[in-house]
């Protein structure tokens, strides 16, 4: 296999003498299998060579190899141009690990208390609450960071927390904080003590007492692009690439039918029925949400699939664009795909994320005669007052309701 890769006959049976070479093609032949591009590969078995040479120095071979070692190789001094490949060394590990050389690694069967106590919050959030995995990492990172600050080094005793405790908390979190980012931390503390109280681990319920912070989300009329603002967007997108393709699609989930981020990165293959013209969305809380599948949306879809998703045994509609293909590992590369579409039509507006096109899908229907429930049916609101924002945008509307000043000429 490494013929097929490097002409160098010298090279090749040089790093097959090493103490890697009986195992360097089959780690060849995995890469190849994940489509890996061939210079990634040529890069890939470059470093596994450099690996090879450097344990044969230090008198070790691959039965030595382990995630310490790597990462003592990873961080020796060397120039930069010669790291690249040095991220594949795991896939080499997991290769030697297969082939029953390389050590398993080692597993923690015993945890602390509080990690006990960390795992079975996670677990609430995903059983009782259905939480993303996203909100749950979200979640659990401020249930330790509490604990943390509180406990510090010294020995965790749940029951010795009280009212002090929480607003110390919330009081140190809000100096010079956003009050977005204080909003979360606050609901994240309110869920952590309410378990805590139903795991027997606190006598007092105290998330009765985490103080709510003053959040004005209704100060003022949402973030939005008018209709011709939002064609705009979508012209511009380059549609001849995979990538092209895939974006294009991304975007017409966000413009065409409000969808969320996360509800586009987690669509599946299965949840696009052809036959019958919907789609089925998996929304907060996993409840299932049923939108139409528009001509225009179907068609941007099916042109990806078709033309643009590489081949992977993912049930996942959007993939990654790079070797290994598998799904997008969360929200975050459709807010970069969002942003990037907006700096390519050469709009800069204040809020540059996926959210930004489902606002301007409900305004311009607000402002396009839409009644409030209608537009809550369509994004699919479960609390009517989340609607209720849009209808400051509508300003001939609001004028119309408006009482006359006092005092004012008729």
């Amino acid at each position: 296999m490494l013929e097929a890769f490097f002409l160098k006959r010298w090279w090749i049976a040089d790093i097959r003498g090493g103490p890697l070479g009986r195992h360097v093609d089959a780690f060849c032949d995995d890469l190849v299998a994940e489509q890996y591009a061939r210079v990634t590969i040529r890069y890939g078995v470059a470093a596994a060579g450099r690996f090879g040479r450097w344990l044969d120095k230090r008198k070790l071979g691959a039965c030595d190899v382990s995630e310490e070692v790597i990462a003592r190789f990873r961080g020796r001094r060397c120039r930069r141009k010669n790291r690249n490949g040095e991220s594949l060394l795991h896939k080499l590990l997991l290769r030697l690990r297969l082939d029953g050389v390389a050590p398993e690694p080692v597993v923690r069967t015993s945890r602390t208390p509080l990690e006990q106590v960390l795992e079975d919050f996670c677990d609430y959030l995903r059983r009782e609450r259905g939480l993303s995995p996203n909100t749950i990492e979200t979640y659990s990172h401020v249930a330790c960071y509490f604990i943390s600050q509180r406990f510090g080094a010294g020995p965790v005793d749940l029951s010795a927390l009280d009212v002090r405790d929480v607003r110390a908390f919330v009081l140190r979190h809000a100096q010079g904080r956003p009050s977005d980012s204080l909003r979360w931390k606050v609901n994240a503390l309110r869920w952590f003590l309410r378990f805590l109280y139903l795991h027997g681990d606190v006598s007092s319920q105290l998330a009765g007492h985490v103080p709510t912070p003053p959040v004005w989300r209704h100060d003022g009329p949402p973030k939005w692009l008018g209709s011709d603002d939002i064609a705009r967007v979508l012209d511009r997108c380059e549609r001849q690439s995979a990538t092209g393709k895939r974006d294009f699609a991304i975007l017409m989930l966000l413009a065409r039918l409000g969808l969320r981020a996360g509800e586009v990165a987690a669509l599946k293959l299965d949840d696009i029925r052809w036959d019958t013209g919907d789609i089925v969305v998996c929304g907060k809380a996993r409840e299932r949400k049923r939108f139409p599948l528009l001509q225009d949306v179907g068609e941007a879809i099916a042109a990806y699939l078709r033309y643009g998703r590489p081949p992977s045994s993912s049930r996942n509609v959007f993939l990654r664009v790079k070797a290994p293909y598998r799904e997008l590992a969360d929200s975050s590369p459709i807010y970069f795909i969002a942003a990037g579409a907006l700096a390519r039509a050469g709009m800069s507006p204040p809020s540059k994320g996926s959210h930004l096109f489902r606002h301007s899908l409900a305004t311009n229907l607000m402002r396009n005669g839409a009644t409030l429930g209608e537009i809550g049916q369509i994004l699919h609101h479960r609390d009517p007052n989340t609607t209720a924002v849009y209808a400051k945008a509508d300003i001939a509307g609001l004028r119309a309701v408006a009482l006359p000043w006092p005092g004012e000429v008729s």
